[in-house]
């Protein structure tokens, strides 16, 4: 019994084995004729019918799966954008710091030409005295800046030469700092309210520079405000519908789950193609080059078949084992309960002999009572 069963457990892992190939066999031929019907071909069969069904559910999924790549491209290419515009106005706000800072460069020099002649912007001569006070005061801490280098002493004079030092330095650059600025100030007034023709010689070249720096600037702007404005809407588009990241790995996993289902419609479409019934209706994409496919799809379903039937021959040796087996048993207890009828009709007699026994005991005894009764 036990061979038989494991016989039966290696027929059936052969039939799994061929069944898996046939599948495998089949699954390639509706691929095949999938590819052939094609995208776009027009398909006689209605989409009531087992094939034209298939093919409607085929064309579903791969457009899901085609609209999901353009828009994992589109996605990836406005992640290049953005990137493209992150690096061009980085690069556009370093080139306009270099340029301001140049303006600022040049509005100085051109104030500090300007105040050589005060009557162009300032009549009271206020700006040339502060200019003067601030020059006075730069010179004053660079001479007394000098006197401390030069000065000697012990440790504590050293100490007390340091903290001057240090004060001195301080108010030196401020002093400088001020006078930049009041230059820097001088000329960008100047240029806002007057114009460059009442100038002359290095003071118009430098007030033609600032103008040309400043459309230089003007121009950098607008620029970097229109790639700061392509760059906010493509922050706007990836902040309502979530990262940019995120999304294309949704896709990406929407699309591995879409063609997880092609496999399933495969072996619908290619169940048809080796169905006598169905076939016809798919008959002109059935091709010459199908023909291996399908003699092997046969071989495999023919020893389908014999593990199937050799399977029902050893189950039936075992059904006709198990009936025998059953008659057995109930052939025995038969016998058994026969044998417990035997001794219970043996009790039965025993019995009956022992009631006639004691009914002619009780006679013998009612007979000595009447005997006795005038006595």
């Amino acid at each position: 019994m036990d061979e038989r069963r494991s016989k039966i457990k290696d027929l059936e892992a052969k039939k799994a084995s061929d069944n898996t190939t046939r599948n495998q066999l089949i699954e390639g031929l509706g691929e095949a004729v999938f590819k052939r019907i094609g995208a776009d071909e027009p398909f006689a069969a209605d989409a009531s019918s087992s094939p034209g069904f298939a093919l409607s559910e085929y064309r579903k999924l791969q457009k899901e799966i085609d609209d999901s790549n353009e828009l994992i491209k589109t996605l990836e290419k406005e992640v290049l954008r953005l990137k493209e515009l992150e690096e061009t106005i980085s690069a556009r706000e370093g080139e306009k710091a270099k340029l301001e800072n140049e303006l600022e460069i040049v509005h100085a020099g051109l104030g500090k030409a300007l105040l050589e002649y005060p009557d162009l912007h300032d009549a009271t001569g206020a700006v040339k005295r502060q200019e003067e006070a601030l020059v006075d005061r730069i010179n004053e801490h660079e001479m007394k800046l000098e006197e401390l280098e030069k000065r000697e002493g012990g440790i504590l004079a050293w100490l007390g030469k340091s903290a001057q030092m240090t004060v001195s330095k301080t108010v030196l650059m401020k002093n400088r700092a001020a006078l930049k600025q009041l230059y820097r100030t001088t000329g960008e007034k100047f240029l806002f309210s007057k114009t460059v023709d009442m100038l002359d010689g290095e003071s118009a070249i430098t007030a033609g520079k600032v103008l040309e720096l400043r459309e230089q600037l003007s121009s950098l702007a607008e620029d970097i405000s229109s790639l700061k404005g392509e760059r906010r809407r493509i922050g706007e588009i990836f902040g309502a519908e979530g990262s940019p990241s995120r999304r294309i790995h949704g896709l990406e996993k929407h699309i591995h789950f879409v063609k997880g289902k092609f496999p399933e419609l495969h072996l619908r479409m290619g169940l048809i193609a080796v169905d006598d019934r169905e076939k016809e209706l798919i008959s002109s994409f059935i091709t010459g080059e199908d023909d291996p496919a399908l003699e092997r799809v046969a071989f495999f379903e023919s020893q389908i078949a014999l593990c199937e039937l050799e399977i029902e021959k050893i189950k039936t040796t075992i059904s006709i084992d198990n009936e025998k087996d059953a008659i057995d048993k109930m052939e025995k207890g038969i016998k058994g309960q026969r044998y417990k009828i035997t001794v219970a009709e043996e009790v039965i007699a025993d019995f009956e002999k022992q009631i006639d026994e004691a009914k002619n005991r009780i006679e013998d005894l009612k007979k000595f009572l009447e005997n006795n009764t005038n006595t």
